[in-house]
């Protein structure tokens, strides 16, 4: 919540420099892609795999000198990453029927999990801009965005998970095709992530070629890295053997935390009025 109540402020800041002052305006919008990643840390649990994804921004600059300005808007961006597990989960002092005590034991065995997500984006930037020639301009701009997850799921694809006892008094695994009595094998899970909104830094560099006197051809590149942790980090296990509920990664102990990072090119157009 902090973190958008910080993210609303500073957009406030920024609609009072609009009211403030009387210079050119213009309106944007971009579409492209590139290398879109969630950084985490394995520790050990398996393999990460990062992906492309698709951005997309409406934007408005308001420039109150011939150089300098700010800039605001709406962005999405699509995030697909995909982690493949190869980890043992141990939950001690389990019961059986019996009332014998032993050890439940989960081998995920190459259980590969994608994740996939859309983010709303809001920036908040200064821009400053000078030509390079009589029809190119060079718009360089920075500054924070918010990030609000628009929607976070997963789902497993490859490998299993399989559930087995071990009992420490008799040195004995026991395991094989016996759901009734907690041992068995799955694959296929699939739910939403539960994550937080975050903040973080934004830089555009954009070039704008003069089509006629109010619309400009505008390319350039994107650089977004969240500050702030994406996941609640919860204590959870990564699997319940007892309601048979698969957590998924980002909701479990196994993550560290998550800062979503944007890098790519986006080409479209600019308008002023």
């Amino acid at each position: 919540m902090k973190h958008t109540i910080l993210t609303l402020c500073f957009l406030t800041f920024f609609g009072s420099l609009f009211a403030q002052n009387k210079g050119q305006d213009f309106l944007s919008l971009t579409i492209g892609g590139g290398y879109h990643a969630i950084n985490y840390k394995l520790d050990g649990y398996g393999d990460k795999t990062n992906g492309f994804g698709f951005a997309a921004k409406l934007g408005y600059e308001h420039f109150f000198s011939s150089e300098a300005g700010i800039s605001t808007g709406v962005m999405t961006g699509c995030f697909k990453t995909s982690t493949t597990l190869n980890y043992l989960q141990t939950i001690d002092k389990a019961v059986d029927e019996d009332n014998n005590i032993y050890t439940h034991r989960t081998y995920f065995n190459s259980l590969k999990e994608s994740q996939k997500q859309t983010m709303l984006i809001i920036p908040a930037e200064f821009v400053y801009r000078f030509s390079l020639s009589s029809k190119i301009e060079l718009w360089l701009s920075g500054g924070l965005f918010g990030g609000f997850t628009l929607k976070s799921d997963f789902k497993t694809e490859k490998g299993n998970l399989e559930t087995r006892r071990f009992y420490y008094e008799q040195n004995l695994e026991v395991y094989g095709d016996y759901p009734m009595h907690g041992l068995y094998t799955e694959n296929s899970f699939s739910a939403q992530n539960s994550l937080k909104p975050v903040l973080g830094g934004i830089f555009e560099p954009n070039f704008l070629v003069r089509l006629t006197e109010k619309v400009d051809l505008k390319c350039g590149f994107y650089f977004l890295y969240s500050f702030t942790a994406q996941n609640k980090q919860d204590s959870e296990n990564l699997y319940d053997p007892e309601s048979k509920n698969y957590n998924g990664f980002f909701n479990s102990h196994l993550t560290d935390k998550t800062h979503p990072m944007l890098t790519g090119f986006l080409l479209g157009a600019n308008y002023s009025f």
